[in-house]
């Protein structure tokens, strides 16, 4: 047991080195360290004096928080941490913190036994599963192919030690031995990607691939470029023509229009247009119209406009259009008539 912590320990150290040493400005890093600081509390746990233990308990029980945090700041687009759910991610630790800090002890007969110790365990299972779904709910969006596949990889694996750590710690069904031995991998495969690659694709960070074109290749370059401005042109030539109106739209409806795979479609909207997620693109095209719909046609209601550039319902237009314009589709109409408004009064 001691040899297993040993060794995690000092893989996570050097993660932390090297992460706040190249990645340190960035939140989804600090998100990461803050998320080993937790793992290395749990791995010391057993080893410090009695009277660190407390605080070393609480530490980690950060742990199930700040992975949802972290996938949160590395999948979602828009990522939601001021929210219920956030509240409850808080809630996992506060809980124990508290109780802890209050020197209250775990008595089954006690009303804060189930407030402060039963409820917190199972929501860190409902916080772990969200996180997981973060992963997985926007793993198709990414349009970042490099990203996509490690970022996706690690945080599913790197969710399923937390399991593996979390769940035994909670039931006692085995020995530490597998929250240990769980951390030891994860920690030895996120090594491996950073030293090995340290291109950044694990924080969002696209890798940045020189490309040495020899000259016999000067032809089949341009080749490659004309294509790729045919295949822009479409795109922009379908989507003038309102396709992102299309409700239920996906990356594979629209590589399916445009006639190409899903990973050029994908590497398309990246590259020549900068966005790194589907959903955003789509949600700038629509806002986009929205706006200039609000503003020329005043009397149409808001339901009607939000129904005709794509939205399924009036609640997720208002979420895509605050997220973009920073304000409502109402206070958006309202403000930008109030000009003319005040023009007409003083003539």
């Amino acid at each position: 047991m001691l040899l297993l912590s040993g060794f995690s320990l000092g893989i996570v150290a050097t993660l932390i080195l090297i992460v706040a040493r190249d990645f340190g400005r960035l939140d989804v890093a600090r998100a990461f360290i803050a998320f080993l600081l937790a793992g290395a509390c749990f791995l010391v746990q057993p080893h410090i004096p009695d009277s660190w233990r407390p605080l070393a308990d609480s530490l980690s029980t950060m742990v199930p928080a700040l992975f949802w945090l972290l996938c949160q700041l590395a999948f979602s687009y828009r990522p939601k941490i001021l929210s219920f759910f956030g509240a409850l991610a808080l809630y996992t630790f506060l809980a124990p913190g508290l109780s802890r800090l209050l020197g209250l002890e775990r008595d089954i007969s006690s009303n804060w036994e189930l407030v402060g110790w039963i409820i917190p365990t199972y929501c860190e299972y409902i916080i772990i599963s969200l996180g997981i779904w973060t992963v997985i709910a926007n793993w198709e969006d990414d349009l970042v192919e490099s990203s996509r596949r490690l970022r996706g990889g690690v945080l599913i694996i790197t969710g399923v030690c937390v399991i593996l750590v979390v769940v035994p710690l909670n039931t006692g069904i085995v020995g530490r031995w597998l929250p240990y031995t769980s951390a030891s991998i994860i920690s030895l495969l996120a090594s491996y990607f950073l030293l090995t690659g340290r291109s950044g694709v694990l924080f969002g960070i696209p890798a940045v691939e020189e490309k040495v074109v020899e000259p016999t290749y000067i032809a089949e370059t341009k080749d490659t470029e004309s294509i790729q401005q045919v295949d822009t042109q479409a795109l922009a030539e379908i989507m003038d023509k309102g396709f992102y109106r299309t409700e239920h739209l996906t990356l594979k409806l629209l590589a399916s229009e445009l006639n190409l795979p899903e990973y050029k479609t994908r590497a398309l909207i990246n590259q020549t247009l900068g966005y790194r997620n589907f959903n955003d693109y789509i949600n700038q095209l629509r806002i986009q119209e929205a706006a200039l719909r609000l503003l020329k046609e005043p009397e149409t209601p808001i339901l009607n406009i939000s129904l005709d550039v794509g939205y399924r319902t009036l609640s997720s237009f208002n979420r895509a259009f605050k997220d973009i314009q920073t304000m409502t589709p109402s206070e958006y109409r309202l403000q930008n008539e109030q000009p003319a408004e005040i023009i007409s009064t003083h003539r």
